[in-house]
């Protein structure tokens, strides 16, 4: 883990003086420890999840994918006999 310098500034500049004159070595760090990481895992808990519902997401879309592919192909094929009825044969 590494500081971005303002937790490095409460930590080194607030919470060690505080606990020194408290004579609180692992009181005061453990709390503030578990406050700087507490939305960390919070954040990654989010970020995990949120990687699980994409890849469901991603599952759906790849069965419908299937059906999109053959549905444009019948479009086009479609659009392409009419052209060629209309402009090569003039039926239309």
């Amino acid at each position: 883990m590494t500081f971005c310098p303002i937790s490095a500034a409460l930590f080194f500049g607030s919470l060690v003086p505080l606990a020194l004159k408290a004579q609180s070595s692992v009181g005061l760090p453990l709390i503030y420890g578990t406050g700087t990481a507490l939305p960390v895992l919070v954040f990654a808990v989010l970020v995990a999840a949120g990687a699980a519902c994409l890849n469901r997401v991603y599952e759906r879309v790849a069965k419908l994918e299937l059906y999109a592919k053959r549905a444009t192909g019948g479009i086009l094929i479609a659009v392409g006999i009419y052209y060629v009825l209309v402009y090569v044969f003039g039926v239309i």
